[in-house]
Formats: structure tokens, sequence, C-alpha cells
């Protein structure tokens, strides 16, 4: 009975530990800003099955003068064991905002398109989007 008393309040201890519920925070718009600006950034995930899911990958500029550029690549297995890819480019405008109490970054497409992702600040400084989401730091934009 002593032993499973102190594995429940083992468990207890970790899931209320306030380490780690402070695992991600919602960073500043100032270190949003500075994490995006000038960056060149690689960003993949996946959708759907492992075997039949889509992989993407979307590299995006971020210039200090609001413009960003977008050049995105998927890659899909088909059932017939081909790989479907495909290409595409969007430009546009990035800017730091908060909406509903968030921090993150708002897109502004040339076509018309918007959209807002909250950002989360991991314990150990990567910035985080949701799961299953990678952000690799690939230097400097290129900017005209």
């Amino acid at each position: 009975m002593k032993s499973i008393l102190a594995v429940v309040l083992f468990l207890l201890l970790g899931i209320f530990n306030p380490q780690t519920m402070k695992a991600q925070t919602n960073p500043s718009v100032e270190e949003l800003h500075n994490f995006f600006n000038g960056r060149q950034l690689l960003i993949t995930y996946r959708e759907g099955e492992a075997v039949y899911g889509t992989y993407y990958f979307l590299e995006i500029h971020y210039c200090p003068n609001g413009f960003y550029g977008l050049y995105g690549t998927s890659e899909k297995q088909t059932v017939l064991d081909n790989v479907q890819k495909s290409s595409w480019q969007e430009f546009g405008n990035w800017k730091i905002i908060t909406q509903d109490e968030l921090n993150g970054i708002h897109y502004a497409a040339t076509n018309g398109g918007q959209q807002f992702y909250p950002i989360y600040k991991l314990q150990n400084g990567d910035m985080f989007v949701s799961e299953g989401v990678s952000i690799v730091n690939r230097g400097a934009a290129i900017c005209q």
C-alpha cells in the first residue's frame, strides 16, 4: 500500500511541478521580432498518415522591411509507390502581433490570404508552433 501511495505522490509531483507547467511560454513581441527579422527559416511538417501522408518543406525569408518570401515543396508517396511532388511560392508581408492574448506572427499574402500563428518558447529557448512542426534557422534571409 505504501508503494502505491509513493508512486501516486511521485506522479502528482511530476504533473504539478511548476517547472513542468512552464515548459512553454509565450515570448514577448520583441523576442519574436528578433527571432524572425532578417532570418531564413526551414519549417517542416507532415499531414496525414506516416506512409501515405504528405511531407511539407517551407523555406521562408523574413526581410527586415516586413516582406516575406515563401518557397514551398511537398512530397507524397502514392499507393503505387510513386512520389508525387509539388512546389509553390507565396509572397507578402509579415509582422509580430498580439491576438487573443498570444504573441505570434501574422502573414498577409499578396493574394489576399491572411493567417496568424501563435508562437511559443520552449524551456531551452527554441521556438515552437505546434506538435510535429520543426523550425530550423538557415541563416540570413535573402532580401532585395
